[in-house]
């Protein structure tokens, strides 16, 4: 088999991230294992298995291949759809040597992964990212988790897949509100670590949109690589790894006080990373000029920059519960200009509010 390009993740259990890998072949990649597998459980989107379970399944059949399909949205991360997947997969006779592979999105990804992590104590599993999202960040890392109602991905485990199996052809597929998911990752990758790469996004904002091949492979392969040399040098999330939090804390409060509706992860990371960026401008380390240049950006590619109708004191008490706190203070990422980022311990509940209020709009 010729195998795509090939990037490894430097962790205490490393693992491979294949781009431009077929959906085909992934079997080629299963028999090279030393350990052999007999089962699969694909865990999937009815959508997502209906448009890549018949490729994929070409390259398996020397196994048991068993589908289970949870619905769509966020609030699928949860214990009752993890017990629920536990019934399915005793159904099946699943069992200790059996594979899981994750097909679909960072939801899928998130779930499946951690039904993995915790199926008689530890089961294999492989991510195959169908979503730019899940390809440019949340297949790569080993965190898996599900939600709770006090906050986002509050349940969860570091527990590395075998590989990361990405084929770019599944990109084609995605309606721009998915991509809108993935891009505001990419940006945000930008942001952190490559001022190159942000200036990428807004010479080439006409190609991405348009879908030029050659512009979306160089897109995902510099972002993905992003990830991946942040994730090796950090991969339990006590130093640079907390970097990639950018516009989470502020998006996880949002998403967790909308319950998942109304607002997707992509737009809530983009309104986060501006709210970040005005308390970055607050603190002095990022002009009122680099922030204008960063929510320009987002607003190229329809990311929103604002949101509606929202009480600033609700959202500061989501973030209270956000796992990344220490001591009862409020850890957040800010933008330190283009292409850098710092760890902030000593934002207060007053400079925080006040980020809110500049981008909380009563009327569009």
């Amino acid at each position: 088999m010729n195998l795509p390009e090939e990037i490894e993740v430097a962790a205490k259990q490393s693992y491979p991230v294949y781009l431009g890998a077929a959906l085909e072949e992934l079997g080629d990649y299963l028999q090279s294992l030393p350990d052999k597998i007999q089962h699969i459980l694909v865990i999937s989107h009815k959508k997502v298995s209906d448009l890549y379970l018949e490729r994929l399944v070409k390259g398996l059949e020397d196994y048991r291949v068993d589908l289970l399909t949870v619905p769509e949205g966020e609030e699928e991360k949860s214990l009752e759809r993890l017990s629920r997947l536990t019934t399915a997969a005793l159904d099946c006779g699943a069992d200790r040597k059996t594979l899981v592979i994750a097909l679909g999105g960072g939801v899928i990804g998130d779930l499946a992964g951690f039904f993995a992590s915790a199926f008689m104590r530890g089961i294999r599993f492989l991510q195959v990212p169908t979503t730019l999202l899940a390809q440019v960040d949340s297949s790569i890392g080993g965190k898996v988790a599900v939600n709770h109602p006090a906050g986002k991905n509050i349940l969860g485990a570091f527990y590395p897949p075998l590989a990361v199996w990405t084929d770019f052809s599944t990109l084609n597929s995605l309606p721009w509100n998915e991509v809108e998911n993935g891009l505001a990752e990419s940006i945000k990758h930008a942001l952190i670590d490559d001022e190159d790469l942000f200036a990428f996004f807004e010479t080439q904002a006409d190609s991405i949109r348009q879908r030029d091949p050659a512009i979306w492979r160089e897109m995902v392969t510099r972002s993905t690589s992003i990830k991946i040399r942040i994730v090796s040098q950090d991969e339990r999330e006590q130093g640079i790894r907390r970097l990639l939090n950018l516009g989470h804390t502020f998006g996880h409060a949002l998403e967790t006080e909308m319950n998942y509706r109304g607002v997707t992860h992509g737009q809530g990371v983009s309104i986060g990373i501006v709210a970040a960026s005005y308390l970055a401008n607050a603190k002095g380390s990022l002009t009122l000029t680099e922030v204008e240049r960063i929510k320009q950006l987002l607003q190229r590619y329809d990311l929103p920059t604002s949101i509606q109708k929202q009480d600033p004191q609700t959202l500061l008490r989501r973030m209270q519960t956000d796992k990344k706190n220490q001591g009862g203070r409020k850890i957040l990422v800010l933008p330190q200009g283009i292409g850098q980022a710092v760890v902030s311990e000593d934002c207060t509940d007053e400079e925080i509010l006040a980020a809110w209020h500049k981008i909380i709009v009563e009327n569009n």
